[in-house]
């Protein structure tokens, strides 16, 4: 993963962040001689999730290596019950290098989009010793995808995808939280064996 792209890639995560602040900063204002405070699962609605992403993508042959990649992820979802979300995600990786033995053959690239639950079991199955604001989920998404090395079109790749994740929503807010995630995407596509992501990010419930 070179310099160029962590650093943009850091640049968008910093100005997301800074915008989850503010808009948080101005409903709490609004809202909060109206509502109490509520950390927990009673919470039903649309939220939105930015991540800062590493992974490798496991391309396909005993001679070829791929180097880790950075990039991010793109959430949209609707809480619909204390222990079900339904999900849509756009993931992206690149800058990592593809070599074929000795040789360099150019950045590889992971594109792909996904939908489907995401579960929440202490949603269901309350620990008393584990606080609502702490939410584990896991989630399973299916979608399509596409893997390319850069400047190299023989490794133009499009598939189905699915996307198995665990993690963790932390809500410091009403509004604010992030999020701890890591797993992989599986793909039927030729040339490519999967992918493994790790996310750090900042999500918003409105």
């Amino acid at each position: 993963m070179n310099f160029k792209s962590m650093t943009s890639v850091s640049t968008i995560a910093v100005v997301f962040a800074l915008a989850l602040i503010t808009v948080d900063a101005s409903v709490a204002q609004t809202s909060a001689a109206e509502k109490k405070t509520d950390f927990g699962y009673d919470y039903e609605g649309p939220y939105l999730q930015f991540g800062v992403s590493i992974g490798q993508i496991d391309f396909d042959g005993g001679n070829v290596d791929n180097n880790a990649s950075g990039g991010f992820t793109l959430t949209g979802g609707y809480r619909l019950l204390p222990w079900l979300s339904g999900e849509a995600n756009f993931t992206y990786l690149g800058g990592g290098s593809v070599e074929r033995g000795s040789s360099n053959i150019g950045d590889g690239r992971f594109y792909a989009f996904t939908f489907g639950p995401k579960f929440y079991p202490l949603g269901a199955f309350k620990v008393e010793a584990i606080p609502d604001s702490i939410q584990p989920y896991g989630l399973i998404q299916i979608g399509g995808g596409r893997f390319d090395v850069k400047n190299s079109s023989r490794w133009d790749n499009s598939g189905f995808i699915a996307r198995f994740i665990i993690g963790i929503d932390v809500w410091a807010t009403d509004h604010l939280g992030f999020f701890v995630e890591g797993g992989g995407h599986a793909t039927n596509a030729d040339r490519v064996d999967g992918v493994g992501v790790f996310t750090v990010g900042g999500q918003y419930r409105f």
